[in-house]
């Protein structure tokens, strides 16, 4: 059966002595298996069921990677609480996603007295004398994440176990079958900077079991920590948002022959120069919360002949597909991307009007990102729709002025967004964050554009007429530029 505690019975059997660590502690996957069936009839005794949803709010820790096969193998929906949220989002979405049951570690134990129903501390959890015996069946449900809520109300989505381990494993799948720089093998050492409430790391924790990886979950995040956990486990894979990269780099240690999955937002030019420098091999993914994984890097014999296309450009996981629809009033080649795959959740819970507006009733997933088709089927995606500058009936997209001007060696972050403008509709104004305040300047960014200008790289109509500098860059709860804050606060 295509179900979440399946994967890790299998890891018993196949790779018992295959470690999962924790900060100060580990467990091999035999142990582990055991301890989650006497956790699973531990949640049983206490309520837990068939269509049960237990939400929990704890960092990537070894607990919480217990919890999401115990509550599974209960015949539970796990709700991994986004506690990057707002507290008044994270309150809403515990309400939405009607979760009877939290389980928090004390680091959340404030949410407990906002919930309405039972709460339990993580430590107080016990493990029963018996193992349980599960049984679940794939078409049941088993996840329930949320979006970031970044323009509006998180939206939630429920997978099945099916679904979560088909978009799951395609990301191995495509990681190990096709040539790629974050090529994943037998002998990888598993270490997610992921959080699991984003999109279960990334599916980390299954792929892990899957493929008998030893596996690393090294609590909240910390740069510091994580490389010196790096060290002690001899990690060889993490995946991680740009920002998340970028903290690692400033550590000043010895990352050279880390390999990294790297998503959430455009890998910039100057960040690839980074790793690259560093001896760090990075492969690009494109994915969400309410489509799962889409799209991968992988080295075509076109790609091989385009140098840099790797870093733009993702192509197709196993069983997923791409289409371009062009809105009426813009052309060019630029469009809305249309996902489809067999894992998609096909709806928002409890939301019709919101799911009328992302899900075609022949199956496709409105993304509401900008993109091109590449000539090897491989998607670049070059914008949210929202932060595309529409300008003069043309789209210009933010993120490729982003990573052009990223390339000002002084520029630590940087965001475009569309400023309104009576001829053109829209304009772009370029917000960044200086390295040090004293180096910014404005005419060498704009020398460096057009320089560009020059080399065909971008359009001379794409340079932004504006260029603000900021001390402080908004991030949101998964680690990217905030722009609709930006624009609030700069009245754009």
């Amino acid at each position: 059966m295509y179900t979440i505690p399946y994967v890790l019975e299998r890891a018993a059997k196949l790779f018992p002595e295959k470690e999962v660590a924790g900060v100060g502690e580990r467990q091999n996957y035999s142990e582990t298996y055991s301890r989650v069936l006497k956790l699973a009839a531990y949640l049983k005794k206490i309520g837990v069921e068939k269509g049960t949803v237990v939400a929990v709010a704890d960092w990537n820790t070894l607990k919480f990677f217990e919890l999401i096969y115990a509550v599974t193998a209960a015949g539970g929906i796990i709700y991994p609480v986004n506690i990057r949220l707002p507290p008044e989002q994270i309150a809403y979405t515990l309400k939405k996603s009607d979760s009877q049951l939290l389980i928090y570690s004390e680091d959340f134990k404030p949410l407990a007295n906002v919930f309405e129903g039972e709460s339990i501390s993580i430590d107080d959890l016990q493990y029963s004398e018996e193992e349980i015996e599960w049984d679940v069946r794939q078409d049941d449900y088993s996840v329930i994440m949320f979006t970031s809520g970044t323009t509006g109300l998180p939206k939630a989505v429920r997978y099945t176990h099916e679904k979560m381990l088909h978009g799951a494993l395609s990301i191995a799948h495509q990681l190990v079958i096709h040539e790629t720089p974050a090529k994943l093998t037998g002998n990888d050492v598993m270490f997610p900077q992921i959080p699991i409430y984003h999109i279960l790391a990334w599916g980390t924790v299954f792929i892990a079991p899957y493929m008998g990886l030893k596996l690393i979950m090294g609590g909240k995040f910390d740069p510091v920590g994580a490389v010196k956990l790096m060290k002690e486990e001899g990690v060889t894979w993490i995946n991680a948002v740009p920002t998340m990269i970028n903290m690692l780099l400033e550590t000043g240690e010895d990352l050279s022959g880390l390999k990294i999955l790297v998503g959430g937002s455009p890998v910039t030019s100057d960040l690839a120069r980074k790793m690259e420098s560093r001896g760090i091999k990075f492969t690009t993914i494109y994915g969400a919360t309410d489509m799962l994984a889409a799209s991968i890097a992988i080295q075509t014999s076109y790609a091989k002949s385009k140098p840099g296309y790797m870093r733009e450009v993702t192509h197709p996981v196993p069983f997923a597909e791409f289409k371009i629809v062009q809105p009426e009033g813009l052309s060019g080649d630029m469009g809305e991307i249309f996902f489809r795959a067999p894992w998609l959740p096909g709806e928002y819970y409890k939301d019709e009007e919101k799911t009328r507006e992302a899900y075609t009733e022949d199956g496709w997933f409105i993304t509401g990102d900008v993109g091109i088709i590449m000539p090897d089927g491989g998607i670049k995606v070059l914008d949210r729709v929202k932060d595309a500058i529409k300008s003069g009936g043309e789209w210009i997209p933010s993120s490729i002025l982003e990573s052009a001007i990223s390339e000002v060696e002084w520029v630590e972050y940087v965001a475009v967004v569309g400023k309104k403008d009576e001829k053109w509709d829209e304009r772009p104004v370029a917000i960044i964050k200086p390295t040090e305040m004293q180096k910014a300047n404005v005419e060498e960014v704009k020398n460096h554009l057009l320089k560009l200008v020059e080399e065909g790289r971008i359009a001379k109509w794409w340079i932004p007429e504006e260029i603000i500098f900021v001390e402080e860059m908004p991030l949101t709860s998964t680690g990217k530029i905030s722009k609709l804050t930006l624009k609030q606060k700069l009245g754009i």
